[in-house]
């Protein structure tokens, strides 16, 4: 690993090309804690194009904490419909009472008490410090990971935690500028759209700073463990439709996906054995099912391998069927895959 020489320089000439040519996104416009922190929680595994309708949506309808704590929890849900990863969701909901509870509806501005916040990690909590409250906290995500592990020639996992915070105290070194919110942002802009997987280092603002880039070495780093495979789920899923109402049950309120809305799914890959537990959880008959399609949802550690059968029923008396026009709860992203591939 080696040092950047001219630390300050590196700092300036970074921040200067940040404030020159970052993307005009609406949280930027913003040193609201609440709205950054909403968008940062979006913002984790998930594009910014992705995510900025639905940031603005959002803000348009809770736009401080008070609005979001006195609201139903299926109106958030339903709001981050298509999101993915609905346990943020719930983080920021949560974190929104929690606010109003503990705080008076204030944010609290103090890196503890960031970092205490629901599904507020490391990262997370400096970030918001950082960009919020302007202070001097190296916010390290993949990104500046990226971008460090080249300027320095860092030759360890980066996939550890333990380097991770080596890291980030070499990024305390840098973020000592007279504007820590524009060097923060600007790490992770530079990441983001010039140190990418495929660097354009030609037009990197700070590449006279870069080991990697005068060794011509970028492309070896960052130096990352293989993640582990992914495990695989099989689930057979019923489609129950009776004139133009299905029936939707919703998941239980805590694990995977809680709260959220689907057509019934039982885990199992054999046909006899989905059709018998859903006789029995739903007191009915399938006298006669047809398979339509087969489709693959993928998780971060596992992907779900969903095949979708059409049933009919010896009796649809007291199902809770209901229409999916304007249906009002949040729908899992798997599911809305099979309502989008029924409506064509």
């Amino acid at each position: 690993m080696k040092s950047i020489q001219y630390t300050k320089k590196f700092a300036n000439e970074l921040s200067n090309w940040y404030r020159e040519n970052k993307r005009d996104l609406p949280f930027r416009k913003t040193s609201d804690p609440y709205k950054i922190f909403v968008s940062e929680l979006m913002l984790q595994q998930t594009q910014v194009d992705t995510v900025i309708p639905y940031y603005l949506k959002f803000i348009e309808r809770f736009p401080d904490v008070y609005a979001l704590a006195s609201a139903p929890v299926d109106e958030v849900l339903k709001l981050w419909e298509g999101l993915g990863y609905y346990r943020r969701a719930r983080y920021i909901y949560d974190t929104a009472q929690m606010i109003v509870d503990e705080y008076q509806g204030v944010f609290p501005n103090q890196l503890k008490d960031i970092e205490s916040l629901k599904g507020v990690g490391r990262y997370t909590a400096r970030a918001i410090h950082s960009i919020a409250f302007n202070q001097p906290s190296a916010a390290v995500d993949g990104n500046v990971m990226r971008v460090m592990s080249r300027v320095m020639l860092y030759e360890k996992d980066i996939a550890k935690t333990k380097h991770m915070k080596e890291i980030e105290s070499y990024v305390n070194n840098l973020i000592i500028h007279e504007v820590p919110s524009d060097f923060t942002q600007a790490m992770m802009e530079l990441g983001a759209i010039i140190c990418t997987k495929n660097p354009r280092c030609e037009i990197c603002p700070v590449n006279k700073y870069c080991f990697a880039y005068k060794q011509k070495e970028q492309n070896n780093y960052p130096k990352k463990s293989k993640l582990k495979a992914k495990t695989h789920e099989h689930f057979m899923v019923m489609i129950v439709r009776f004139t133009d109402q299905y029936l939707m049950i919703q998941r239980p309120k805590h694990g995977l996906l809680a709260n959220m809305y689907e057509f019934p799914q039982f885990n199992t890959k054999d046909l006899s054995e989905a059709k018998a537990l859903f006789n029995e959880q739903f007191n009915t008959k399938i006298v006669d099912e047809t398979k339509v399609f087969s489709i693959e949802h993928v998780f971060t550690h596992k992907v779900w391998h969903l095949s979708i059968y059409e049933v009919s029923l010896e009796s649809y008396e007291g199902l809770p069927l209901i229409s999916l026009d304007n249906f009002p709860y949040a729908i899992s992203k798997a599911h809305l895959k099979i309502i989008d591939l029924i409506k064509k």
